[in-house]
């Protein structure tokens, strides 16, 4: 008798499955950075990222599946294997070539710096002289990790001179109306989109170029290789250029769209504090940062509010890193519809391994319609990680109360010890649930036991031969929840 599958939390957490067991690649990117990766005006993710790696896949035989993720966060999701790949006009720098694999560069691009035409700033600017200024930057892009890697990490500029904007053109406007100084964004989109206006100019332009690529595991060899197979294809039938052609080559109507989302409400950013380190309880040394998002325990998206009321909306998350979540750790709103809700501590100490609860109090607009706020988890040192979480309500004058709990039951045990014994065959199966109001095991899909015990164990014989057995789980209580693994008996 031999184990074929032990059942192990991980794999229910983990988003991703190896390229080599199942032909579709997930891919985790920052949707902050227009034209290569953004929502367009259905609020679907898009850009010239998103259709390259979908097009490569139908050519090399795999699907795609994206998850929009915080920039900081997704070396550390692809080293854990949470997500297959990087992409989303991710820059190939020194420092990421010692942690991830990246491929062939697809596009290059100029990094610059403007001004307004009519300012102070001086027509030429060393890098050492925009210390001086307040600069801002797409949240996100390669621009705002150069101005950290380059000038704060080396304590050159402070992050409270750095403005984050959630789109190019928000920025523009920020400069426009005197909020900034500066602008840091790229060549091409200046020259097609903002230009001609004639009220900027360059004052750096010796930044030096970016060049794009995907980017994934060290030992994802395989992965990269049919990713440059990819590339190589459309670079030789033309049909590269004629992506870079369409996100590009960007009209000014194009320009003059202000909000990322259809229901983004532009407002002045909201600048968070500089965070206090505090003690790391024994964090281990280089752990890693990754979240991974279970479920909506209150008010599920899509639910319904009356106009102006105060709710609280909830999320259970999974510490699939190896770092310890401590009172440093917050929910912060980072995009979307504000719904008078900025922060929120993670409210206990959450080792690697285990899930918590936050819960975030909201207001609900005073219009009826449609509402969706953007939030991610942000470590003490300030850089954030894992997913989005999303707040989405619809905002309706007829009466509601609040959803029930949303949340599913949690199976974090169900496996069986591999009794030997002789011929018998009558395996110990354990399991343990939480927020379950029934528990019902199965073998080949015929119902064997009912509980209603959140933990326990219990003597289960199938019956027959040598051959396959599929032992599955249900637990029953808001939402359903399931899990199956396969237990072969050879006779041994």
């Amino acid at each position: 008798m031999k184990k074929c599958f032990i059942f192990l939390l991980a794999m229910i957490l983990v988003i991703s499955v190896s390229p080599a067991l199942a032909e579709q690649i997930t891919v985790g990117t920052s949707a902050e950075y227009r034209p290569f990766v953004y929502y367009d005006s259905s609020n679907e993710l898009t850009g010239f990222d998103i259709e390259l790696i979908r097009e490569i896949g139908k050519r090399e035989g795999f699907t795609v599946r994206i998850f929009d993720m915080a920039f900081d966060g997704l070396i550390d999701s692809v080293s854990v294997g949470q997500i297959d790949l990087i992409g989303g006009a991710f820059s190939v720098t020194p420092s990421r070539q010692n942690e991830v694999l990246f491929s062939d560069t697809y596009y290059t691009n100029q990094a610059i710096i403007i001004a307004l035409k009519t300012s102070d700033v001086p027509d030429t600017l060393n890098i050492d002289d925009i210390t001086d200024h307040l600069i801002g930057v797409q949240r996100g892009s390669s621009f705002d990790q150069w101005l950290k890697t380059n000038l704060v990490a080396d304590g050159l500029l402070s992050t409270q001179k750095i403005f984050a904007f959630s789109t190019v053109n928000s920025a523009v406007k920020a400069l426009q109306s005197g909020t900034i100084d500066l602008l840091m964004f790229d060549e091409d989109l200046y020259k097609q989109s903002y230009e001609k206006s004639g009220n900027f100019k360059i004052v750096n332009n010796a930044i030096g170029d970016e060049e794009y690529a995907f980017a994934a595991a060290p030992d994802s060899k395989d992965l990269i290789a049919r990713i440059n197979d990819g590339l190589a294809q459309m670079t030789a039938d033309g049909s590269l250029d004629q992506l870079i052609e369409k996100y590009t080559i960007e009209t000014e109507e194009e320009a003059d769209i202000t909000i990322s989302r259809p229901s983004q409400i532009e407002r002045t950013p909201v600048m968070l504090p500089t965070p206090t380190p505090i003690p790391p309880f024994g964090q281990p040394a280089n752990c890693k940062n990754v979240m991974v998002y279970m479920a909506d325990v209150t008010y599920p998206d899509g639910s319904k509010v009356n106009p102006g009321t105060k709710f609280t909306k909830t999320w259970r998350i999974y510490n699939n890193g190896s770092c310890k979540w401590y009172e440093g750790y917050s929910i912060n709103f980072v995009d979307g519809d504000y719904m008078s809700a900025n922060t929120v501590l993670i409210p206990s100490l959450t080792i690697p391994g285990t899930t918590v609860d936050v819960g975030m109090e909201m207001t609900a607009p005073q219009a009826p319609g449609a509402y969706t706020g953007y939030y991610q988890l942000r470590a003490p040192d300030g850089t954030f990680f894992g997913p989005k979480l999303t707040a989405k309500i619809i905002v309706t004058t007829e009466q509601v109360s609040a959803p029930p709990a949303g949340a599913p039951p949690l199976i974090t045990r169900f496996q069986p010890n591999y009794y030997k014994g002789g011929k018998k065959f009558c395996p110990t199966v354990y399991w343990t649930v939480s927020d379950a109001t029934q528990i019902r095991i199965s073998i080949n899909n015929k119902p064997v036991y009912t509980t209603t015990q959140g933990s326990g164990s219990v003597e289960l014989c199938p019956g027959g031969g040598r051959g396959d057995y599929i032992y599955g789980i249900v637990a029953e209580g808001s939402k359903r929840a399931s899990y199956v693994f396969t237990y072969t008996n050879t006779g041994e």
